[in-house]
Formats: C-alpha cells, sequence, structure tokens
C-alpha cells in the first residue's frame, strides 16, 4: 500500500545524514533502463560472479523485489578521503595481516575461501610492498551500513507511521549504482565505478526502497562522457588490463576479483601484476582525478577508527 507522505525528500535526507550518510538522494521506484545494459555485462562473467545472473528479474525494478516501493533513498558513506595517510591507517589496525586476518572470520568473504592464498603465498604479509584495498581497512560494512539503514528506516517509521521500507546494499538484487546516479549522487565513471565531483569514488552504498511518495528525484548525473571527459587514467593505470573498454570492466582480468570473490586460483599473470595487493585492488581510484583533493565527510564512527581522522564537523 502506498503512504501518503508526510515527509519531504528534504526531511528524508535529513534523517539520513543524522544517522551517518554522507550524501543521499531520492528518485521514484520504477524500471531501470540499465537493466538490459547490466545483463549485456554479466553474459560471460567468470564462475565466481555467476550470482550476478540470479535474480535478474529483480534487478530490473526494485518493485519486483520490494512490491510497496514508490521511492528510493539512495545514501553514499565515505570511508576514506584525500587528507589521509595509506601507511598510517593500515598500521593502525595491525597491519595487512591483522586485516587479512578479520576478512577470512567475515560471513562475507567468498565462501570462506578469502583471502586467496596464492597471493600471499612467498609475501611478507606486512612488508612494505603488502597492500589491502582501502574498503577492507575499516569494519564490515555490510554489517555497519545495514544498522544504520535499519536506523534510518525506524525514524521514517517514527516521523510518518505506516511506511514499509526494505534496506539493500551490494548484497541484494539491486542495481544501487544506478540508482546511485539517478539519485544524484555522481556518475557512473570509465572505471565503472560511482564516482562523485566532491567525494570521489571512496564511498559505500546503500539505501531504503520505501513505500512513500516522495515525489520526483533528484535528476540524473551524466555519464562517463561529461564526467570523466577524454580521461583515461584508470584504463592507463589498471596493470592488467581490465578496463581497456571505457565504462567497462573485464572482471577476468580483474586483480580484484581474482583476490576478493574468485573460490579458483588465479592465473600467473594476475598474481604478477597485482601490485603487492593482498586483498581487493585501488589502482584505478588511487590515479583518478575526483580522487585527488577530496573533503573529510565520514560521518560514521565505524569509518573513523583511522589515525589522521579527527571528528567531522558535518
Amino acid at each position: 500500500m502506498t503512504v501518503p507522505s508526510l515527509l519531504t525528500a528534504e526531511k528524508i535526507r535529513d534523517i539520513a545524514f543524522k544517522r551517518g550518510a554522507s550524501a543521499c538522494g531520492m528518485v521514484r521506484a520504477e524500471a531501470i533502463a540499465e537493466h538490459t545494459r547490466f545483463c549485456s555485462a554479466i553474459a560471460g562473467v567468470p564462475a565466481g560472479l555467476a550470482y550476478l545472473r540470479r535474480s535478474t528479474v529483480l534487478r530490473a525494478d526494485i518493485r519486483n523485489w520490494f512490491p510497496p516501493a514508490r521511492s528510493v533513498l539512495v545514501c553514499g558513506f565515505q570511508y576514506w578521503h584525500s587528507g589521509l595517510d595509506y601507511a598510517a591507517a593500515l598500521k593502525k589496525i595491525g597491519g595487512p595481516s591483522a586485516c587479512l586476518e578479520k576478512i577470512a572470520r567475515s560471513p562475507y568473504s567468498s565462501g570462506g575461501h578469502n583471502p586467496r592464498p596464492e597471493f600471499t603465498a612467498g609475501v611478507d604479509p606486512d612488508g612494505a610492498r603488502a597492500r589491502i584495498s582501502r574498503y577492507a581497512l575499516v569494519p564490515d560494512y555490510h554489517e555497519v551500513i545495514r544498522e544504520k539503514l535499519g536506523l534510518i528506516l525506524a525514524d521514517i517509521k517514527a516521523a510518518c507511521p505506516g511506511t514499509e521500507g526494505k534496506p539493500f546494499t551490494d548484497t541484494s538484487p539491486v542495481l544501487e549504482k544506478e540508482l546511485g546516479r539517478q539519485a544524484g549522487l555522481g556518475f557512473r565513471g570509465k572505471n565503472t565505478l560511482l564516482i562523485s565531483k566532491e567525494l570521489g569514488s571512496y564511498f559505500f552504498i546503500g539505501g531504503l526502497a520505501l513505500s512513500l511518495d516522495s515525489g520526483p528525484g533528484e535528476g540524473a548525473i551524466p555519464d562517463t562522457e561529461q564526467g570523466c571527459g577524454t580521461c583515461g587514467k584508470c584504463a592507463a593505470a589498471c596493470p592488467t588490463g581490465a578496463l581497456n573498454v571505457s565504462g567497462a570492466l573485464d572482471p577476468g582480468l580483474c586483480v580484484s576479483y581474482w583476490n576478493t570473490q574468485s573460490k579458483t586460483a588465479a592465473p600467473e599473470e594476475i598474481i604478477g601484476k597485482s601490485g603487492g595487493y593482498l586483498y581487493g585492488c585501488d589502482i584505478c581510484q588511487d590515479v583518478c582525478p575526483y580522487n585527488s583533493k577530496t573533503p573529510d565527510r565520514i560521518r560514521l564512527p565505524e569509518f573513523r577508527s583511522n589515525p589522521n581522522l579527527k571528528d567531522s564537523p558535518h
């Protein structure tokens, strides 16, 4: 049942900001044209990503996943900004070995098979060359964000009784990057990530499908040609050529796929070009100009455990 909204989109965003979102926007719940491109892109994905081929009907329209949905709140939760020191942050949590141990215990690790042992074989996990993707330096974002979305939903229900809602993170059959683009959080970059002109790309995406009719959305931000222009630094820096097609990723060549998602051993040529990454890979984000000077908009205390972080004034 659609609930006549007693909340404006602005008030819903205020609730999200107070609960820790760094950016957020609203969009109407409707069919997503991007679904066609998504289905084409996943047709040949490797075995470790076969789950993407399930529930494609649900991804086509968020109302297929949550029938009461009339609007969608999409939030970005920043976890890194350009003022932070990577080496100091890694040391603060105990170095790569402590981080890898934490990841191995996570219920979201790929069937308990990761981190992949072939990436750590013969490597000093706490050596100067060993690297861990920045997103893994903070507590498991699935758990943190799901909790915050639950609090946001509770606040919305308190302000507008009768509201129904369902949270999503990247484990749900929802095209969250496209919804984020439509909600005005950013544009889809040539590295396939959602990029905010203010926050760059170091933020997690989560949201709520809501039974509220909140009116029109924020307006989608134009995609790669307008956002990235002629820049191709991400593709040029990718050591395996996984971004050789602008705006598309070949997961079979992606270091991050092999050391976080794959359940089989990575090819030697991928391991040899991994740049010291034992889990994940930030190379295409490291070189992105939009990440070179980003403000501190980290509002979640769980993501403020890094050594250079002071309490955010926002």
